[in-house]
């Protein structure tokens, strides 16, 4: 009888003690799923997982998913829309931020808790309105995305120029005519990203501060002419496919010496020079970039900026709050500020880490030079980009369609200007 009754109670009881084992385990028992950009991007955070582990909570969790830069916005988009294998935590692009701009915002929404955060006065100003829409902020910036250029220091050496020598744009066109003549090298590696960089440079968008595309239109218009006429000069030259992103450009042109110099973000040179060019280890350099001097440009900036990817919380997450407090660790922790530059991914927007002496570390492949010293200089000086609903749309149009057409002479750029924004407006329409 004794051991009927037990046998009958144990289920009961195991049951019992799996419910309020299961009531005990905190929240974060369940894995977070971050997605990020590339594998490295997923070795990154699971390390920092570890060191988040032993600094605050030993219990968080995590399992990554590692898409490609341009897989990632279809791969949300589908389980936004399904609902279904949904992240909590997501590594995005601010252009294709954008593209969720138009209707409900699907990110949760984080300003009120940046305001009470260190990252309230962390970040540098530049970056915070990256993924701000109508006051709102959706996204924590990585990086500063200053733009600078990246030069060969033996090519120009060998072509009897200097960066003093190209402290503004004119220096840099006559330098680019003197190479030229001189042979086959080019100063310039061109690319569809120079327009936005440089249009930004001079104090001027692609949209406005509200979102309203196109709105600077002799600016742009003047800018995309320079940019031409450098092209048809041979100051610079258009690779092939892919432009300066693609592996074939640095199998090409850059293994060949036929370019001297690219414009480009801090991750630009940490991150794709120094792993697609190994062969080019030690002779590359970083400078600011020349200046506009003319009476249209604001200012007198020495930098730009490129892109940028953050991290933003998906709203219907079921561990929002874990998720949150991850997201606030590691962009304001010292060490995961600093393990990201060390890593060769990007420089952090987080400006209390900028005292880090290990910031200040020599870069082999750039001949020793402190990259961070420059980054430092720079970031203040940076725009300030906004967001608007028709960033992607823009950048997708002048990467497309319309740059190529404009460098190889079947259009002018007035001309594809105004188609562009033609159809922008077009399609405005059904918002």
């Amino acid at each position: 009888m004794k051991n009927t009754l037990l046998s009958r109670l144990f289920p009961l009881l195991a049951l019992a003690f799996a419910f309020a084992l299961a009531l005990a385990l905190p929240a974060t028992a369940k894995p977070v799923k971050i997605w990020v950009n590339s594998q490295a991007e997923a070795d990154y955070y699971a390390n920092m997982v570890r060191l988040y582990n032993k600094k605050v909570d030993k219990n968080f969790r995590a399992e990554f998913e590692a898409y490609g830069f341009m897989e990632m916005p279809d791969k949300l988009a589908l389980a936004v829309k399904s609902g279904i294998n949904t992240p909590d935590i997501v590594q995005f692009d601010e252009i294709f931020f954008s593209l969720y701009l138009k209707g409900e915002v699907p990110f949760l929404d984080l300003t009120d808790r940046i305001a009470k955060s260190p990252l309230k006065t962390g970040l540098l100003p530049q970056r915070t309105g990256l993924f701000k829409w109508k006051g709102r902020t959706y996204g924590v910036p990585q990086s500063t995305s200053n733009v600078v250029l990246w030069y060969r220091e033996d090519l120009f050496r060998a072509s009897g120029i200097t960066p003093n020598d190209l402290r503004t744009w004119e220096q840099f066109e006559e330098a680019g005519r003197k190479i030229r003549k001189g042979g086959q090298r080019h100063l310039l590696a061109m690319d569809w990203s120079y327009l936005g960089m440089l249009v930004r440079q001079r104090g001027y968008d692609f949209y406005s501060a509200t979102g309203e595309p196109l709105v600077d239109s002799a600016i742009i218009v003047d800018t995309w002419r320079r940019l031409a006429k450098w092209n048809d000069e041979g100051i610079g030259m258009m690779p092939g496919q892919g432009g300066i992103f693609s592996p074939q450009f640095f199998g090409t042109s850059v293994a060949d010496n036929g370019i001297l110099a690219i414009m480009g973000a801090d991750w630009y040179g940490l991150d794709i020079l120094q792993n697609f060019d190994k062969d080019g280890a030690g002779k590359w350099r970083a400078m600011p970039l020349p200046v506009w001097t003319d009476s249209k440009s604001k200012g007198r900036r020495n930098t730009s900026s490129f892109s940028g990817q953050g991290l933003v919380i998906f709203k219907n997450s079921k561990q929002t709050e874990a998720s949150w407090k991850f997201v606030e660790w590691v962009m304001s922790d010292i060490d995961a500020n600093v393990e990201r530059y060390l890593q060769g991914n990007c420089f952090t927007p987080y400006k209390p880490a900028w005292t880090d002496l290990r910031l200040a570390r020599p870069e082999p492949f750039f001949g020793n030079q402190i990259l961070s010293q420059l980054f430092m200089e720079l970031a203040p000086r940076g725009p300030t980009p906004a967001q608007s609903p028709m960033n992607a749309l823009i950048v997708n149009f002048v990467r497309e369609q319309y740059f190529g057409a404009v460098m190889g002479g079947g259009m002018k750029p007035e001309e594809a200007f105004s188609e562009m924004k033609a159809k922008i407006a077009e399609m405005g329409k059904g918002k």
